[in-house]
């Protein structure tokens, strides 16, 4: 009996150590930030493990104007996390024009998991 119940426990043993985590892989998220001379907004995207392409569209009022744009990008399968830096203007042979007194930003994230699911969030910032 000693045999058997020792037995078991190295078998239990060894399916723990096994045994992936699946509940450890983190939700997918997205939030957002401004700059201080509200110049640029940075996007960060975390909880990426199980997701394969991320696509984007932020928006934003800039002197009574609806402004904005979109993008995305295809992870790789140890992506955990990504940012990105958007210039809320435009640049040309060097010199950048920046939008007037930006606010009200939204944005949207559709995420693709690598299972074929998606999941959609909105975040925003004033």
């Amino acid at each position: 009996m000693k045999l058997f119940s020792a037995g078991l426990s190295l078998l239990l043993l060894l399916f723990t150590i096994t045994t992936p985590a699946s509940a450890a892989t983190a939700s997918p998220n997205a939030s957002l930030s401004v700059s201080k001379d509200r110049h640029y907004v940075y996007l960060s995207f975390s909880g990426l493990k199980a997701v394969a392409k991320v696509n984007y569209i932020l928006t934003y009022d800039s002197n009574n104007t609806q402004k904005g744009f979109e993008g995305g990008f295809s992870t790789k399968k140890s992506t955990t996390r990504s940012t990105r830096r958007q210039i809320l203007g435009t640049c040309s042979s060097g010199k950048c024009v920046f939008q007037p007194n930006p606010k009200n930003f939204s944005l949207t994230v559709t995420f693709t998991l690598r299972s074929g699911a998606t999941t959609t969030l909105t975040r925003t910032l004033p």
